[in-house]
């Protein structure tokens, strides 16, 4: 028997495997790691196993066991490990760090000096566009924030859900980086906390929406308020006193995937420039 400890995981993938043994099969590889599908009726779920070093998000598990699986082999989650080719090949959980990927609010100084760094940004977000071919969903994703943007009503952002192709569409990706963007100020700024709560309000009441079950589950945790370590880097970086800090952490995020990383920047962007234009508090918000 081939046993393989995980190092790390997201608090998502070890939630969903401590509830109950669950029964699936790798779905997809890529470079650095392998998908497993749980198709369960009720609750299916989409778990990353990738290499040590790449970076986490909620529903990954960091484990060497890339080389060892083949697509369609079976995968009996149980007690602390992952049995794969009918236990030939296990993945043992049970000394795994847990990791919440929790952003960090963030306090009003930082959050002024987040804000100051837009133009920044902006020029970067352009700079990495620039490098790639464009997105033929790029048309109605700008038109749905324009919308956005001239109503205030976050029910238009659902249009953004499962727009685009690819497991993590591109209008997924982008709402992932505005609720990131909102998260971080929602204790100092007021329009934060109201575009945030009616993001989440809105995306309750549209859970069944049609997009894949990986991109749903990375927004489903965005607005839980947990997301990739690039966009942890980022919001990090954006409220220290590094310029450098934060051109390094806007390429690394947008170099995430084949445009995954460079739409959640563009979200994030989004989430900042309506912040930008309101003035932000001296003291945390009281949240009632």
């Amino acid at each position: 028997m081939d046993v393989q400890a995980a190092n790390r995981m997201g608090a998502h993938a070890f939630r969903y495997l401590a509830a109950k043994p669950r029964t699936g099969r790798v779905a997809s590889r890529f470079r650095h790691g392998f998908n497993v599908l749980f198709e369960e009726a009720s609750d299916p779920g989409f778990l990353s196993v990738q290499s040590e070093g790449v970076p986490l998000h909620p529903w990954a598990v960091a484990s060497e066991l890339a080389g060892r699986v083949r697509v369609g082999d079976l995968a009996v989650a149980k007690a602390d490990r992952i049995r794969f080719r009918e236990g030939d090949v296990v993945m043992d959980l049970s000394a795994a760090a847990v990791d919440e990927l929790r952003i960090k609010t963030l306090a009003s100084r930082d959050g002024e000096r987040a804000l100051s760094r837009l133009p920044v940004l902006n020029k970067l977000l352009e700079e990495e566009r620039a490098k790639r071919d464009s997105d033929p969903f790029r048309p109605e994703i700008d038109a749905i924030l324009k919308r956005w943007k001239g109503t205030g009503d976050s029910d238009v952002l659902l249009g953004l859900v499962g727009l685009g192709t690819g497991s993590t569409p591109a209008g997924d990706d982008v709402l992932v980086g505005m609720l990131a963007g909102f998260t971080a100020f929602e204790r100092i700024s007021n329009e934060a906390k109201t575009s945030l709560f009616g993001l989440r309000a809105a995306r309750r009441a549209a859970e069944t929406r049609e997009t894949p079950l990986p991109s749903a589950q990375m927004v489903a945790a965005a607005t839980n308020g947990a997301v990739s370590e690039p966009v942890l880097e980022l919001l990090s970086a954006l409220a220290s006193e590094s310029e450098l800090n934060v051109r390094k952490a806007t390429r690394s995020l947008a170099s995430q995937g084949a445009t995954s990383g460079l739409e959640m920047l563009s979200g994030l962007l989004q989430a900042l420039d309506c912040l930008g234009s309101h003035d932000l508090g001296t003291q945390p918000l009281s949240i009632g």
